[in-house]
């Protein structure tokens, strides 16, 4: 049979098909407006077919044919719009229009009246335009400002990517940098915040269009404010010149002005220069920028400049009250009338002083601090002043009361009546402690450091107590003494324990050499043993 000459309609054709085989095409089909759709149709390699109509059905329940082929006959192509590829069995449609929206159903007959059919539909997407980054804020204050930018554009179930730079995608990180929608929100914006020229991309599955360059102005600052001087010194002669220079780190550029210690100049230049300088001219000089778009100040670090003159007039101020050791706290100050040191060093009794855990020197080296002194810190202090021109020295002699301290009572623990009796109560104090003498536990009127006795009673016997007293550190410390009173010739009749000693000695050796006769003299001659 000619399908090249039927006419009638192909459902009539259908009634007489030998076998219907379902068609592979996608169930959804999208397009551009204004361009074409493919809808690509997947069927055997061995089935060709000899007759081809495709409907379309749009939102309303409308059907029309689109596209129908009869051998090589073609009766509807809609305009020439509909176009079917014999060879790549696709199916064209275009240029798209927003009434191409809907259902398509495909029929595709061979010879042999095998049949193969199938559905998609189609969306005809708006084409992705005007693609444009607008901002919330003409301009950004850092920290201060959030700005809001939004991607508008034209199109169809759009998405939307930004960039900074041309290919480098916005890291979001969900708090500073947030995405959403067709919004990019940049809380507390920062300076570093999307550097350079930044793009978004809105863009469906069909389509992708990159907006102009954007490039968001952030005003920041003034900050790491610096000032320099020339020359460096702190310490410059009367007469010489210097120079100071203020910069800070703005967007837009600070407005500068200078303060002398802290009256403000009438200069606003970034820099100031000073010849032949004098010495109404030390002080402290520093620079403050301002930023009029962020309201911001920022105030340099504070030069100091001292024109120097010679040190003179060196004090060292030390306690007005009376030190004790162990109780009272020392501060020592060096100071000078005129000039200004720049270094400071500490000698005691000759040797350079240096701090301890003891001894506190403050972070000028001015001070010396002791919290609690000790009797070892009496001494000489000298401080020692220097600058570039001169050297000058001031003393300080620094008294420690102390004790009393290690008492004892030297003298003999025996004495005849005939002899004189000594004994000396040692103690260690500043000043000299004052003594109290008691026998027994009662009072003796003898109030120096030695107590001497001649010709001793045997009343005298007992125990001799010193009490040595500081009446400056309010302290005391006891020392006892025992003394025996013999008659005359007595201590010399009694043996002395090294005679004693040898006297026992001697004693034992005798027994000794006793046991050996007897042991000896008590052996038999048959106790000897024989030679055989």
């Amino acid at each position: 049979m000619d399908l090249c000459s039927l006419r009638a309609p192909l459902l009539v054709l259908a009634a007489i098909i030998c076998c219907s085989y379902s068609l592979m095409v996608p169930l959804k089909i999208s397009g551009v407006k204004g361009k074409y759709a493919i809808f690509p149709l997947k069927i055997p390699a061995a089935f060709q077919p000899s007759a081809v109509k495709i409907t379309f059905m749009n939102s309303a329940g409308e059907s029309t044919t689109v596209y129908n082929r009869v051998g090589e006959k073609v009766t509807t192509s809609s305009n020439g719009r509909a176009v079917y590829n014999q060879t790549t069995y696709e199916f064209q449609l275009g240029p798209l229009t927003p009434g191409d929206a809907g259902q398509y159903s495909f029929i595709l007959v061979d010879a042999e009246y095998n049949m193969y059919e199938g559905q998609t539909t189609l969306e005809v997407l708006e084409p992705v335009a005007d693609v444009v980054i607008v901002s919330s804020l003409p301009e950004a204050v850092e920290f201060n400002s959030t700005v809001v930018l939004t991607c508008s554009a034209k199109g169809s179930f759009l998405s939307y990517k930004w960039l900074n730079g041309s290919t480098t995608p916005v890291v979001v990180d969900g708090k500073h940098l947030v995405l959403n929608g067709s919004q990019l929100i940049i809380t507390e914006v920062l300076r570093t915040d999307l550097r350079g020229s930044i793009y978004c991309v809105a863009e469906n599955q069909l389509e992708s269009v990159k907006s102009t360059a954007f490039n968001m102005s952030v005003s920041y600052g003034p900050e790491s404010i610096t000032m320099k001087k020339v020359p460096d010194e702190i310490d410059l002669k009367k007469g010489s010149n210097l120079t100071l220079s203020c910069s800070a780190v703005s967007s837009p550029a600070a407005e500068l002005k200078w303060l002398f210690n802290g009256a403000e100049l009438p200069d606003k230049t970034a820099t100031l220069a000073y010849t032949n300088l004098q010495e109404n001219q030390s002080g402290n000089y520093s620079c403050v920028a301002y930023n009029s778009k962020t309201k911001r100040y920022a105030a340099s670090q504070v030069v100091t400049v001292s024109i120097i003159e010679a040190i003179s007039g060196t004090n060292v101020t030390g306690p007005i009250s009376l030190l004790i050791a162990g109780n009272s706290t020392a501060n020592l100050t060096c100071k000078s009338s005129m000039g200004k040191a720049d270094s400071v060093t500490w000698f005691k009794d000759d040797k350079p002083l240096a701090a301890s855990d003891r001894i506190i020197i403050s972070t000028d080296k001015k001070t010396i601090s002791i919290p609690i002194v000790q009797k070892e810190d009496a001494g000489q202090y000298k401080c020692m002043l220097s600058n570039k021109l001169s050297t000058d020295s001031s003393i300080y002699n620094m008294q420690i009361y102390y004790g009393p301290e290690k008492v004892s009572i030297e003298g003999p623990k025996k004495a005849e009546v005939v002899d004189t009796v000594v004994m000396t109560c040692k103690v260690t104090s500043i000043p000299p402690a004052t003594y109290i003498w008691k026998f027994n536990g009662s009072l003796l009127e003898i109030t120096t450091a030695e107590f001497k006795i001649e010709k001793p009673s045997f009343e005298n016997s007992g125990i001799y107590t010193c009490e040595a007293r500081n009446h400056i550190t309010g302290l005391s410390q006891t020392a006892t003494h025992n003394l025996l009173v013999k008659g005359e010739g007595e201590l010399n009749d009694q043996l002395s324990s090294g005679a004693i000693a040898a006297i026992v000695i001697a004693v034992l050796v005798i027994v000794a050499i006793i046991i050996g006769v007897i042991i000896r003299k008590r052996r038999k001659p048959g106790d000897i043993a024989s030679p055989y």
